[in-house]
């Protein structure tokens, strides 16, 4: 089961802010479940969530890594929200660059991993 972080073109974040995408993340069911399970494996506190955030700065020019986090709650500027019973809280310098997206998985050669669409 693979957490790394996510890498987006910046050229798409720039696109969609201009597109004035107004929707939320989406968070697949399957995404959730891998989510939850790894709360479960950490011992963490049933009502910790899941922190989006910003990850390593990438090496490759024009993209952002994307991270994952188990936070027991939100910093003061993410937008919170709950799917399929999992807190989930977004950085705020990725809650416009994440809209209209979905957090969903695909299989790799490692097991499960966490992609963005």
């Amino acid at each position: 089961m693979m957490l790394i972080g996510q890498k987006l073109p910046v050229e798409r974040l720039q696109l969609m802010k201009n597109e004035g995408v107004a929707e939320m993340l989406t968070v697949t069911k399957e995404a959730a479940e891998i989510l939850k399970a790894v709360k479960a494996a950490e011992n963490a506190p049933g009502y910790a969530g899941i922190r989006i955030r910003r990850g390593v700065v990438s090496s490759q020019p024009g993209e952002v890594v994307v991270g994952f986090a188990i936070s027991e709650d939100p910093h003061l500027a993410d937008e919170e929200f709950e799917q399929d019973g999992l807190r989930i809280f977004v950085e705020e310098a990725l809650i416009e660059p994440l809209d209209g997206r979905t957090l969903d998985v695909r299989e790799a050669s490692e097991g499960p991993e966490l992609v963005f669409r």
